[in-house]
């Protein structure tokens, strides 16, 4: 199916979340880092309230604050004072500068400052690397994804760019994409051990963003992969990239290391699960263990008690590409008509895709949405779910109305079985108030 676009020459209450955000998300799975904004203070500040407000816990991010002075004359001023003041103060393990669109459109060759103050620093045991980032292309999806496509680069160049002499079979790498929420990676991870694998997670916010209580300060992040952790990835026998998005810094491990990958386009619904299943039995050589069987079983008669609910029904899903794809491939299970697809912004993907997408914001959803069932978006696409009477399912980032959505889990027979109970009761709901 092809792609269509809205042709409005404004974008009306927007979908879009921008790239440099999905990059400050990626680093917050990375131990002691900290992300900065290479741009004005008001993109830091974006960034830090969004993810604060979606996932309640501190967010570690700088900003080199640009002013309209500062870009005319010497931007790398700024830069190298920002660079200069983190690694005196903090000494973070990772370092991640990131443009903003200020920066991209000034022309600002940052990339260059920060190989050059690498260099002057002589930084052996840390990570400083940079990723260009512009608002006015691709999304939080394209950001992420980039950023941990070049966090790869940087540690494949800490290595040397020498591989190792031998792999370790029973370690398995894993790619989680950038909608994945901190209890879907722990579930991933949890499935993948259960198989008596070792699991190396890049970025992993399900030990960062989970949630915790622990006591004071600390302007790094507190959890995620270590880097000597990542380090060891070079010696996995095999990637697991989750979401199409994932795949190019699966490729990386491939031409570097010589490390195949599988990529699994999403891991919610019943295909998709037993995929992964089958998969992960095939590389660890050891039978499913049985909780996963009744896991199954439970997932299929939780689809035949809801089925009645959800027959009939039809469906409006605003998302970022990869979740988007991912959502649509169960609700079809379920027998739910999708009467609109719409994403941010186009991927390879979407192009392999056989389903009609469209390129848009939450007000080409709410024009669609008029008579259906469901509207699956991000907290901001609330009212206009309301305006057009379709029932509101939250999910993607930001969601800010409800309290565990980062926590939530939607992956595997368990995560899918929360999903399919949770719409269904939102359509049971709906059915009793006589919609």
């Amino acid at each position: 199916m092809p792609i269509k676009s809205a042709t409005k020459p404004v974008s009306v209450n927007p979908l879009k979340v921008g790239q440099p955000l999905g990059g400050v998300l990626a680093l917050q799975g990375m131990y002691r880092s900290m992300p900065l904004l290479h741009g004005a203070q008001g993109c830091s500040a974006f960034s830090k309230a969004l993810l604060t407000r979606h996932f309640r816990e501190p967010i570690a991010v700088q900003t080199s604050a640009l002013q309209e002075m500062d870009v005319i004359f010497d931007a790398d001023r700024n830069l190298e004072e920002a660079l200069d003041h983190i690694w005196s103060k903090h000494h973070p393990d990772v370092i991640g500068v990131i443009s903003t669109a200020l920066t991209e459109v000034a022309g600002v060759d940052f990339q260059s400052r920060v190989k050059a103050f690498k260099r002057e620093r002589a930084l052996k045991e840390s990570l400083l690397f940079s990723v260009s980032l512009p608002d006015f292309h691709g999304s939080l999806e394209t950001g992420y994804s980039s950023t941990v496509e070049s966090l790869m680069d940087a540690i494949l160049g800490l290595a040397g760019g020498k591989s190792p002499k031998k792999q370790r079979r029973t370690q398995v790498n894993l790619l989680p994409a950038s909608y994945l929420t901190a209890g879907d990676v722990m579930e991933i991870k949890d499935i993948i051990a259960s198989f008596g694998l070792e699991v190396i997670t890049l970025p992993d916010i399900s030990t960062s963003l989970s949630g915790h209580l622990l006591t004071g300060f600390s302007p790094l992040t507190r959890g995620g992969t270590p880097l000597d952790s990542a380090c060891q990835m070079l010696e996995s026998s095999c990637t697991i990239a989750i979401g199409a998005s994932m795949e190019r810094p699966a490729r990386r491990l491939t031409h570097a290391a010589g490390i195949p990958y599988h990529l699994f386009t999403g891991l919610s619904g019943l295909a998709a699960s037993d995929a992964f299943i089958h998969f992960l039995q095939k590389i660890s050589r050891e039978p499913a263990p049985v909780r996963f069987r009744w896991q199954r079983e439970n997932l299929l008669d939780s689809m035949l008690d809801a089925h009645f609910y959800y027959s009939g029904a039809s469906a409006v899903v605003a998302l970022e590409p990869d979740h988007m794809l991912s959502t649509a491939a169960w609700l079809e299970e379920m027998g739910v008509e999708l009467k609109r697809l719409i994403t941010p912004c186009s991927t390879p993907a979407l192009q392999k895709t056989e389903r009609e997408v469209w390129i848009g914001d939450l007000d080409d959803a709410e024009e669609s949405a008029q008579g259906v069932d469901l509207w699956i978006s991000n907290s901001h696409g609330r009212k206009g779910a309301a305006r057009a009477g379709a029932s509101f399912v939250p999910a993607g980032l930001p969601v800010y109305d409800e309290l565990g959505a980062h926590t939530s889990v939607s992956v595997g027979y368990r995560g899918t079985m929360e999903w399919v109970n949770k719409v269904g009761n939102v359509l049971l709901a709906e059915r009793g108030r006589g919609g």
